[in-house]
């Protein structure tokens, strides 16, 4: 008991300072930045005659929030959880901590999440806001997903910053090449992306208004699986890689940490 306290105090502090380096960093600007050109595009379709939220979903959402938006947040405050650290020669600070370095990787992850779905969930809600009365209905239809999706993606960049140098790049090769990728070939091989079982929660929770994607060769070569097949996956996931992080974490030899 007597070291438990002293390491929730530390763990608190190191909670809140990941925050506020992360929040007070470039990421940041970048995803206002993004957030913005994404906002624009919603009031520009908004403009358009008969608006619905079908439309929205499929021409706008879909396409600029779950498959770029999501993602971007992820990367930038996933992979820079440990990444940012090596980049920034800081490392050393956590590695000589005297907390355990599972229980380090673990508060930085937990807030890294936490800017992630707060991103998230923000930036969708002002998107739908912006909308108008189509995207009322679709934030409460989008949010489980996307949150869902967001930390599952937080998990796995978090996971390649900690593992490799240059998380950051990593990760953007990972998500440009491998998930875009796999996520429109044929068949049940898009299973591996994480982007595949949002769009299946998203679609099987929109099942009223016969949302899926665009074309009926499309809807044919998508294969989905149930929503809540879906986030079961995403939930597991997302346990999976912090665990598998937090070990890895803990027995990798970092001889470049300073």
């Amino acid at each position: 008991m007597k070291n438990l306290i002293p390491q929730f105090v530390a763990s608190r502090h190191l909670f809140a300072l990941t925050m506020r380096r992360q929040l007070l960093s470039r990421q940041t600007l970048a995803c206002v930045a993004l957030s913005a050109l994404c906002a624009l595009i919603v009031l520009a379709w908004s403009r358009h005659a008969d608006p619905t939220s079908k439309k929205l979903a499929e021409q706008v959402l879909v396409p600029t929030f779950v498959a770029f938006l999501m993602p971007i947040f992820a990367i930038c405050y996933g992979a820079s959880g440990i990444g940012g650290e090596r980049e920034d020669q800081t490392l050393i600070y956590l590695l000589i901590s005297p907390l355990p370095r599972s229980l380090t990787y673990f508060v930085k992850g937990v807030a890294s999440l936490s800017l992630v779905g707060g991103w998230t969930a923000g930036t969708l809600f002002v998107l739908c806001t912006l909308a108008g009365k189509p995207g009322e209905e679709l934030f409460r239809l989008f949010l489980p997903a996307a949150l869902l999706g967001a930390l599952a993606y937080a998990c796995l960049f978090l996971l390649l910053g900690a593992v490799f140098r240059h998380g950051t790049i990593i990760s953007l090769v990972y998500w440009f090449f491998l998930e875009v990728l796999f996520g429109n070939l044929p068949g049940i091989i898009k299973r591996v992306s994480v982007a595949f079982y949002v769009r299946c929660m998203v679609y099987d929770a929109a099942g009223d208004m016969n949302l899926g994607p665009l074309g009926r060769v499309a809807r044919e070569m998508f294969l989905p699986v149930s929503g809540s097949t879906a986030m079961i996956t995403l939930c597991t996931a997302t346990i999976c890689l912090l665990i598998a992080g937090m070990i890895l974490f803990d027995l990798r030899e970092y001889r470049d940490a300073s």
